[in-house]
């Protein structure tokens, strides 16, 4: 409950349960009626708006309540827009900004009692899109400057700071700024959420926040081949470099703060962990018309992803085949000279892009790769040029790695009984041996025997089913 005590169950006396009773037969009655004025529309907009703030106010959390007073207040911003596009009435605008102020108004008053209701934010959803609509007639009809445009949108980050002052982790108010950041980029999210971070490193949202406007405002590259080529190291990861190690630095510093705080480590998890490469290590031969091709991590959706050229012939392919970290590729048989694959980037797709914290769904990025194969007197050879041309900014997300494997083994020095840094080293190592097959494979043994050793650690701590998991994870190497 990140701090908040849970109340206890209240204990009531016959009296109080008797007018508790007497208020909900009250909820119940006025609900039928509700929906009984709702079927026959019997009454004027005014009414209708009235009756309905009645109900809202009633019972906050039922939908079928503001679904009418949208339908209601829709009517009135139709017509009053009618009238101010047509004539460019003042009193129309008067009457449209005073509807729109007072709906806003009475949503904010009941957020302040019911901070975390789904209808209440869905309203203030609409109506902020209806404020904007409004906007866009204000500014055609404009020409005078006679009228000042309503911009809602300014208003609602002011909203969700000062919420967010009184409940930090109010997921209902961080689901609504980051939708506000989706239609309207005001807000100042790196800012904001770096503030949140370092009033309290405890404030998982913000974490959480954070990684979605990272990945949102970074990741937007459509040909990452091209960005490698022109940027190398810069181009290869979803964040810039710089950013990345500043990011690095406020993440290092909040678990050095706070470390036996779960989330901060899940924070490293996800920021070391989107850089961490997804390339193409072997190939072997399995038969005259099928290949293995190994990758340094587990594969999917390889449909589509593959185009093979026998001396520079395409080849029909009859089968693709995923096992684990092997993709077996079958084609027509034929006698094959100079066989050339192409890696299409579909397998490389990123992963979890909304949800940050699942452990092995990270967002990847893939090392370009084009293999050529020979088959004459020497046997079976391979190569990947292309690959080979990006193993300086292999190394330098191999560096990176291992500055933050030497930082969390401090931490361990400090926390010898403490879990979250052993279960953070073992995830690291794991980037590690990843990014290792693609530099040296031979060394990769080092990795599994140090990850083996922390392992026994762990369960020295907490022998439980996650220290036995991935005891039995790294076993298999």
């Amino acid at each position: 409950m990140h701090g908040q005590s849970k109340s206890k169950a209240e204990t009531l006396s016959e009296e109080e349960i008797k007018l508790r009773a007497e208020k909900g037969q009250q909820i119940l009655e006025s609900l039928d009626y509700f929906f009984k004025v709702r079927k026959n529309q019997v009454n004027q907009p005014e009414d209708q708006l009235a009756f309905s703030e009645l109900m809202a106010k009633l019972c906050p959390e039922i939908a079928t309540i503001y679904n009418y007073r949208r339908e209601v207040l829709q009517t009135k911003f139709d017509h009053l827009g009618t009238l101010l596009s047509e004539s460019k009435s003042f009193e129309a605008y008067k009457q449209l900004l005073k509807l729109i102020q007072s709906e806003f108004m009475l949503i904010t008053i009941l957020l302040k009692q019911h901070p975390k209701s789904y209808t209440l934010w869905t309203h203030r959803q609409w109506m902020v899109l209806r404020s904007q609509e409004i906007d866009q007639l204000i500014t055609q009809i404009n020409q005078d400057n006679q009228f000042k445009l309503i911009e809602a949108i300014k208003q609602e980050y002011e909203l969700c700071s000062k919420m967010l002052d009184r409940d930090e982790r109010n997921f209902h108010v961080w689901n609504y700024r980051n939708w506000l950041s989706s239609i309207c980029a005001f807000g100042k999210e790196d800012e904001f959420t770096k503030k949140k971070i370092e009033q309290n490193f405890s404030n998982f949202s913000a974490y959480h926040f954070r990684s979605k406007y990272f990945m949102k405002n970074y990741n937007q590259s459509e040909n990452i081949i091209e960005r490698i080529k022109t940027e190398q190291i810069l181009g290869l990861i979803p964040l810039p470099f710089n950013i990345l190690k500043e990011e690095t630095e406020l993440i290092q510093q909040a678990i050095y703060i706070q470390p036996k705080e779960h989330g901060v480590y899940l924070y490293h998890r996800w920021l070391v962990g989107v850089i961490q490469p997804f390339g193409f290590t072997k190939v072997e031969k399995a038969s005259n018309n099928s290949i293995i091709l190994q990758f340094n991590r587990a594969v999917n959706n390889v449909e589509n992803s593959f185009e093979l050229f026998n001396n520079e012939n395409a080849l029909k392919i009859i089968d693709i085949r995923v096992e684990g970290i092997n993709v077996i590729i079958s084609f027509e048989e034929q006698q094959l000279l100079n066989l050339k694959i192409k890696i299409i980037n579909q397998i490389y797709q990123y992963g979890s892009r909304e949800t940050m914290m699942s452990e092995d769904e990270f967002s990847r990025f893939l090392v370009p790769s084009e293999i050529n194969i020979t088959f004459n007197n020497d046997g079976f050879q391979f190569t990947n040029k292309i690959q080979k041309e990006f193993i300086d900014a292999i190394n330098q997300i191999h560096n990176y790695l291992d500055d933050n494997l030497g930082f969390i083994k401090q931490v361990i020095e400090e926390e010898k009984q403490n879990r979250f840094p052993y279960i953070q080293i073992l995830y690291l190592l794991q980037f590690k041996l990843r990014t290792q097959k693609l530099i040296d494979a031979s060394k990769s043994n080092e990795i599994i025997q140090e990850a083996l050793q922390h392992c026994e650690q762990l369960k020295k701590i907490q022998n439980d089913h996650q220290a036995q998991f991935l005891y039995e994870f790294w076993s298999q190497f």
